[in-house]
């Protein structure tokens, strides 16, 4: 179910959730920003995959492998392999349990026509914390985890582009959860009529303005706040070509207060994008209105490999010291890495001589065209393989 405002095009709604819920995990906002060209933002979730996780119950007990990934104008599809080990009932009553291996295969499908925008969210007891979230008409579905917040605005950014070339119009959050107030939390609240916030979203307007959890948003713009009151306004911020400021008059335990919250102009490129997708040969190489938070890297180079970081669970069978660099996971037949030398299983532990940093840093130098070569960790020993001066 959505947690947030959802602004349309003929009608403004919030859809809540119980309180309970809003435990479960820490919300950050998040605002879209476009990649230049559809086959970016194809290329990029590619190039990640193999470091998803298709929910937010990752354990470290549990394992995924993409096996497949497939993209349409139906939509992403993330096809997993899950292993791990789990404690099965045993005897009459099932007092006691073993622990079996198990393995499942599972999906993660997201659809573009069911999303309306995005949420982040971080929980601390996941081996991948940081989830991206498809809000709309089937909340929840298509859950994607990763390991930090870079990477996980990176995915956002990429599935929000495809989403927009085939046809959706996405949107942004409140930044807050509002609710109605029940008749038990008017009682509490006296003479403090309005939207009850139940929820403030990390680094967003509302946040930065001092909205706290339950305070009370008695007018916006001068105007009594109700839920269509208040998307509406602010829909009429982010739809101004430098954004807009929403005034809420805040009460609160210890005395009203007035803030403004600034919400940033919503980018649509919605014609240019999906010009690309209707003709599929003509690439455009403009860039975006607005530089993305995480720069999309170029689209010269392509080495024809899948990477991820090294984990602690790779040391022995590679052979390695300390969890560094990046394990090759596959390499394909005829690319620029195979023609190279590049093996499955190898670790690149330098590029151009300098070591390896996160995965972003090193998706940006190697499409560049800026790197010449890499050393890399095979079977005990290191090898040096140099990158055709051709290119």
């Amino acid at each position: 179910m959505s947690r947030r405002g959802t602004f349309f095009a003929a009608a403004l709604s919030v859809a809540l959730v119980s309180p309970a819920s809003l435990l479960a995990r820490n919300i950050h906002w998040y605002q879209p920003h476009y990649m230049a060209r559809v086959d970016q933002a194809a290329n990029r979730l590619q190039f990640l995959a193999p470091h998803f996780a298709p929910s937010g119950s990752y354990t470290a007990a549990t394992h995924y492998t993409l096996t497949n990934f497939t993209q349409n104008e139906l939509g992403i599809n993330l096809f997993f392999n899950e292993s791990g080990v789990k404690d099965v009932p045993q005897g009459l009553l099932g007092l006691t349990s073993i622990s079996t291996p198990y393995t499942l295969d599972s999906v993660a499908s997201v659809a573009y026509a069911n999303i309306v925008y995005f949420e982040i969210t971080n929980t601390t007891s996941s081996p991948t914390p940081w989830c991206v979230y498809p809000m709309g008409k089937e909340s929840g579905n298509g859950i994607i985890c990763v390991s930090d917040e870079g990477t996980a605005h990176q995915v956002a950014d990429a599935l929000a582009t495809l989403a927009v070339a085939y046809g959706n119009n996405l949107n942004m959050s409140f930044s807050m959860a509002l609710g109605t107030m029940t008749d038990k939390e008017q009682r509490k609240h006296p003479g403090q009529i309005g939207c009850l916030v139940r929820e403030v979203d990390a680094d967003g307007p509302a946040e930065k303005a001092g909205v706290q959890e339950n305070d009370v948003v008695h007018t916006v713009n001068g105007q009594a706040c109700t839920q269509q009151v208040f998307g509406a306004t602010v829909f009429e911020a982010i739809t101004q070509p430098q954004g807009g400021v929403v005034r809420a008059e805040i009460l609160r335990k210890s005395g009203p207060l007035t803030v403004d919250l600034r919400y940033p102009h919503l980018e649509a490129p919605a014609a240019q994008l999906r010009q690309q997708v209707a003709n599929p040969g003509q690439q455009n190489a403009a860039e975006p209105s607005a530089a993305p938070a995480a720069p999309a890297p170029p689209s010269g180079v392509h080495f024809g490999f899948n990477v991820r970081p090294v984990i602690q669970d790779d040391l022995a069978p590679l052979a390695l010291t300390k969890a560094q660099g990046l394990v090759v996971v596959s390499v394909e037949n005829g690319g620029l890495a195979d023609t190279m030398g590049v093996l499955a299983g190898d670790v690149i532990l330098q590029v151009n001589g300098a070591d390896v940093g996160n995965m972003q840093q090193f998706i940006q130098t190697i499409r560049s065209g800026a790197a010449t070569s890499f050393r890399v960790w095979r079977k005990g020993q290191t090898a040096e393989l140099t990158v055709p001066q051709s290119l």
